[in-house]
């Protein structure tokens, strides 16, 4: 996996840094601070794996010596705050191997030669996967005489028309002038170079995502340097580890740092976990209020079925007197009812059955009439 990791800082006086100390622990060797009288022996440092001096075509051949290089830079940077030296810190690919990853570093070197600097490069590689490389470089430019430029010049103010803005007695009204009676100008201090512009640190930035890039072409691998938030990618960056966090991780201690990266590395995950939850929250919603809807229909025509009962139930109530008052107004006809006189004892005494052989006068003649 490409990573793209490319720091630039500045070494100054004012922080307490030497620029001879930080060249002895790079490059790994022995050099003596004439400014302090301190010697900083690095010789026994593990894992630099490649250093050289690499200077512009008008640079002093002795300069090629580093213990020579740095003494004169801190001697010609006497400031107290002074910009001793502008480091490069460079994440060299895992896809190349040493002298591949030493020629692309080389290269990258060689367009700050062509600016002026003067570059002291040095490769480390425990072998632990982090191999990179620091590139110091110095803060002055070599003029084509061999002599160091100056960081900073004196010019004229001008105004929109370009012309030269006078300096105003404040007390007079008119220009001022000096003992020689030399009209005084307003002067303004540029810087001799735009090193230290934010938009140079940029394009030394992209100019080794170039080299990284043109490089690794036959690699398929590529980065980019700038932020996630500028490529317009949703994505939290890792930070740097550094030899001293992977160091504690080695010996069974955790890191803050590579804690940190580790939780970024999961983010991923736990976001596609949040994105399914929010999926599963949205249905859960959908489900609740269909439901919801479903009551709210049910009440509804409860409600109206109430309400239709009730009407019709005052109706009923409104139409009862009227019914009982007309089942009042009707009466209905006695009816006469059928008395039987009551028989005499002779007519209850049952009529005695005829002889057996002889049929009474009345079938007789029924008979005799249908004989006939």
């Amino acid at each position: 996996m490409a990573i793209y990791h490319c720091s630039i800082k500045i070494i100054s006086r004012s922080s307490g840094r030497s620029a001879i100390g930080a060249s002895a622990y790079r490059a790994g060797e022995k050099l003596l601070d004439k400014e302090t009288g301190i010697e900083h022996d690095y010789t026994k440092k593990q894992g630099i794996v490649h250093s050289q001096i690499m200077l512009p075509i008008h640079a002093p051949r002795e300069y090629k010596d580093r213990q020579t290089l740095w003494s004169e830079v801190q001697k010609i940077e006497s400031a107290s705050n002074a910009q001793l030296a502008r480091e490069f810190e460079i994440a060299l690919p895992k896809e190349l191997n040493l002298p591949q990853s030493r020629t692309l570093i080389q290269n990258f070197c060689r367009d700050l030669v062509k600016e002026g600097m003067c570059v002291d490069l040095a490769i480390h590689d425990k072998g632990d996967g982090n191999r990179h490389a620091h590139i110091m470089a110095t803060t002055r430019a070599i003029k084509e005489n061999g002599q160091w430029a100056t960081k900073e010049k004196k010019d004229y103010a001008r105004d929109e028309n370009g012309e030269r803005i006078p300096l105003i007695d404040p007390t007079t009204g008119k220009q001022k002038v000096d003992s020689r009676n030399r009209k005084q100008w307003k002067r303004i201090t540029t810087e001799a170079n735009d090193w230290n512009k934010r938009e140079k640190v940029e394009q030394w930035r992209e100019n080794w995502a170039k080299h990284y890039n043109r490089y690794l072409k036959t690699h398929n691998v590529q980065i980019d340097h700038r932020s996630y938030k500028r490529q317009g990618i949703e994505k939290i960056p890792t930070i740097h580890e550094g030899y001293t966090a992977r160091a504690m991780e080695r010996n069974g201690k955790t890191s803050d740092r590579c804690q940190i990266n580790r939780d970024i590395a999961q983010l991923p995950r736990i976001e596609q976990e949040k994105n399914l939850l929010e999926t599963l929250k949205d249905k859960i919603i959908q489900s609740l209020e269909n439901v919801y809807e479903r009551l709210r229909e049910y009440h509804t025509r409860r409600t109206a079925d109430a309400g239709n009962r009730a009407i019709r139930e005052r109706e009923l109530r409104t139409s009862e007197p009227s019914r009982r008052m007309e089942k009042e107004s009707f009466i209905p006809r006695e009816r006469t009812q059928n008395i039987k006189q009551p028989l005499s004892n002779q007519s209850r005494t049952a009529p005695e059955p005829p002889e057996r052989g002889k049929k009474s006068e009345n079938s007789r003649e029924r008979s005799f009439g249908l004989s006939r």
